[in-house]
């Protein structure tokens, strides 16, 4: 039986980094994942090819308004979705492998297809794929198996044929109209892509509004758009049943105590996740769970002090990059005992809707929870050089900006392009700068990164001329 220092379950953004991580640093690590090849839920249904379809609908969709520059084009467009989607494989097939082949070149690193699970306090069992089965002893271990799409309990006989990230990107050809359960970051990004495609879309939120837990004046701006692009949104609805017959959907969901009922061509479901722990057999290791995942301290130590989890798998926000630094620091606390965590307070994110939303930090509501004295400093676009050239002035830089000391604590921007600002609002927060050291900033002209400074240098304007 063959004897690892560290076994990692789950071969995505937080097992493989960790793995690297170890084998670098001469300890004997296999990594175990079903698919055979690294790269989890992002790559292969997640935040990869969902950006790679959202890109071909955002060209196609921006020919549209290609006369704004003068440039006149003569016939219709079309898109070619078969193309599409084999562009989508050929990338997700390239990175798969490049990463598959980094792997076989890092000396003490063994991968293996095969689903783990534990069967003992240091055993772990490999079932592959023609059945066969292997056991392997760890010293350690890393649970990074992720998630997978919730499906609620709704009635009807449609639910086994809905689509979920899972399997929408296989789609052969567009549908004419799609219902989508759930106005999350799944739901809306996803509701965009197909409306600019032509594709009549109706979203049914249980909510008030969409977006949650993104800060609700964003929310808000990004809710009202989607709607006056002609998207159906019913808010405070719950979907009560989904049948299918003839080949399309019947859903009725309940709305100010009325059921309506809508007949489209697919239905997406996207009201969240859950923690892939089943048939891991937590039991045989001690390690305590909940339906919201695994149950780690803030060190990513689960109840069993030998066994770490990261990534989807834990009660934390679902990032991948977020699941990367958590697989670093787990790697780290193996070797040097805990010491490494990640502060949630310099967490940044990207929704890459329409116009995109991006935060770092703390927003505005946060703050107030806190009890922090806070003030709040805007910069609109559409006062800005670069947006009007792109014909992108739509929305804006907002601070969140704590009083006692002028320390930037929260950045959010709503703007086409803001998921390329978002690296400089990053490292603000995280190295907790204040309004007078971005002012000292000296960006270039014309930048949408320009914003930064500008807002700084306004803030600090309006301070003095307040205490004059």
């Amino acid at each position: 039986m063959e004897k690892y220092d560290v076994v990692i379950i789950g071969a995505g953004p937080g097992g493989t980094p960790a793995a690297e991580f170890l084998a670098k640093k001469r300890k004997k690590v296999l990594l175990i994942d079903e698919r055979g090849k690294p790269g989890g839920e992002c790559l292969f249904e997640g935040c990869i090819p969902s950006k790679i379809l959202e890109t071909s609908a955002d060209y196609f969709y921006q020919t549209k308004k290609l006369d704004i520059f003068g440039i006149d084009i003569e016939g219709n467009i079309k898109i070619n979705w078969k193309n599409v989607i084999k562009r989508k494989e050929s990338i997700l097939e390239r990175r798969a492998n490049t990463a598959l082949k980094r792997l076989s070149q890092i000396e003490n690193l063994t991968f293996k297809k095969g689903k783990g699970s534990f069967i003992s306090e240091n055993q772990i069992e490999i079932k592959k794929l023609d059945g066969s089965t292997e056991t392997v002893e760890f010293e350690k271990a890393i649970i990074a198996t992720g998630s997978s799409p919730f499906i609620p309990p709704i009635e009807g006989n449609g639910l086994d044929k809905v689509w979920t990230n899972r399997n929408i990107f296989d789609m052969e050809e567009l549908p004419e109209s799609i219902l989508i359960v759930g106005g999350g970051p799944i739901g809306i990004e996803f509701g965009q892509m197909f409306n600019k495609l032509g594709v009549k879309i109706i979203i049914v939120e249980l909510m008030e509004r969409i977006l949650m837990p993104v800060d609700e004046e964003f929310a808000l701006i990004l809710q009202d758009k989607i709607q006056k692009d002609g998207i159906q949104l019913h808010l405070k609805s719950l979907v009560k049943r989904i049948d299918f017959e003839n080949g399309r959907f019947k859903v009725s969901f309940e709305k100010e105590g009325n059921l309506q009922t809508v007949e489209v061509e697919k239905v997406l479901i996207a009201v969240g996740r859950k923690p892939n722990i089943e048939g891991l057999n937590l039991e045989k290791v001690n390690v305590e769970y909940d339906k919201k995942g695994i149950i780690t301290n803030e060190y990513y130590q689960t109840s069993n002090p030998d066994i770490y989890a990261v990534g989807d798998v834990i009660k934390q926000p679902k990032f991948q990059h977020l699941a990367r630094n958590q697989g670093l620091s787990a790697a780290r606390n193996i070797l040097e005992g805990n010491k490494h965590t990640v502060n949630l307070d310099k967490l940044s994110w990207v929704l890459f809707s329409d116009p995109e939303i991006a935060s770092a930090g703390l927003t505005e509501q946060q703050a107030k929870s806190r009890g922090i004295d806070y003030i709040i400093g805007k910069y609109p676009y559409q006062i800005d050089a670069r947006a009007q050239i792109f014909d992108t002035d739509f929305g804006f830089l907002k601070f969140v900006v704590n009083k006692k000391n002028n320390q930037i604590i929260g950045i959010h921007i709503i703007t086409e392009g803001a998921s390329s600002l978002i690296g400089e609002a990053s490292l603000i927060v995280a190295n907790k700068l204040t309004l007078e050291q971005v002012a000292n900033g000296i960006h270039p002209h014309p930048t949408l990164t320009e914003s930064f400074e500008l807002l700084a240098k306004n803030m600090l304007m309006q301070e003095v001329s307040q205490h004059v």
